[in-house]
């Protein structure tokens, strides 16, 4: 005769097997949070451990200053952080200069013998847009209640186009905060910008660039970053003025031939896609111009999106027609 089934047995087996259960998923939450924490220790151990742009560790960048401003022509350090360095250097300067140069890697040859105006200082950096006019005029403003009394404005097409991408002026606290205060004083109203500076230490993009800077140096990426003055004539460098060669200004035939054979425009910044001025990047432009005429600053317009060899390409041959529409507009 079989015995009928025990209601506790049955109530002791599905405990038992809820137990089991949940003592699984109890495991695989742990090893999910410990992955999660394994991976974070690497993201930040590199960031910090190698931090090839010096944006955790800047020491450097003020020896860097220290260096340039003594009168010296020094070396750039590889991937180094071109903000954070004009934080170091107008935060050095003793004595406010007569002509500054703002804007993008492309009117970084602007130096004294090339514009003739003595006692100037070239604090542009690549890809500069007008939170990077602001933040470097800001930052001669917070340090000496004033600007300069020239400034001269390299002022590239994209300056203008609203999707433009550029969001390195936010890397760095000591620069992006000035952006933001010196952009309020010159329009009445905060800037509003939707792209969030990422944080060094767990930046994804970063661990990246650290990850290939290690695969192409090795070890050697892991050493202190070293200030240098030049003492090799092939060596990247930067001179007392903040200017660098202008060695790729000169036309170049084989160049203008090599440019000519590729196909499309010019995507830097995007600009492949960009079809017009966007009246509140016109609107900014403007305003800033406006407030340094104002404060009786000599405002001197530069325009020259690529060397003269790639400008043949992008003028002559059409392939970002909105360019002429930008030189039109400065005109």
């Amino acid at each position: 005769m079989n015995k009928g089934i025990n209601n506790k047995d049955i109530e002791n087996k599905s405990i038992k097997n809820k137990g089991i259960k949940n003592k699984g998923i109890n495991l695989f939450v742990l090893n999910v949070v410990s992955l999660f924490l394994l991976i974070l220790l690497l993201v930040v151990s590199i960031n910090y451990s190698i931090d090839a742009s010096g944006v955790i560790t800047p020491g450097s960048y003020y020896e860097m200053a220290d260096l340039a401003l003594a009168g010296n022509t020094i070396i750039t350090q590889l991937n180094y952080n071109e903000r954070l360095y004009q934080v170091a250097i107008v935060q050095g300067m003793k004595k406010l200069p007569d002509t500054i140069v703002i804007g993008c890697s492309r009117g970084m040859f602007l130096g004294e013998d090339i514009t003739g105006f003595k006692n100037l200082y070239n604090n542009c950096v690549s890809g500069a847009n007008i939170e990077d006019y602001c933040a470097l005029l800001g930052l001669y403003d917070k340090k000496f209640s004033k600007i300069p009394k020239r400034v001269i404005i390299e002022t590239s097409p994209w300056i203008f186009y609203r999707d433009n991408p550029e969001s390195r002026w936010k890397e760095q606290e000591a620069y992006s905060s000035v952006a933001k205060e010196y952009y309020e004083k010159i329009n009445s109203k905060p800037l509003i910008n939707n792209r969030a500076g990422e944080n060094p230490y767990l930046s994804i993009p970063y661990f990246r660039h650290n990850v290939r800077f290690f695969l192409t140096n090795g070890f050697k990426a892991f050493q202190k970053k070293i200030a240098k003055i030049r003492t090799d004539e092939t060596e990247h460098v930067e001179y007392p003025d903040g200017s660098v060669g202008a060695s790729l200004e000169n036309k170049i035939d084989e160049r203008l031939k090599a440019v000519r054979a590729t196909n499309g425009a010019v995507t830097y910044q995007n600009a492949d896609k960009m079809t017009e001025l966007d009246q509140g990047k016109i609107s900014d432009y403007e305003n800033l111009l406006d407030f340094l005429l104002m404060q009786g600053v000599e405002v001197l317009i530069y325009m020259q999106p690529f060397s003269v060899t790639q400008c043949h390409y992008s003028y002559d041959e059409g392939k970002n027609a909105v360019f002429k529409d930008v030189e039109a507009y400065l005109h």
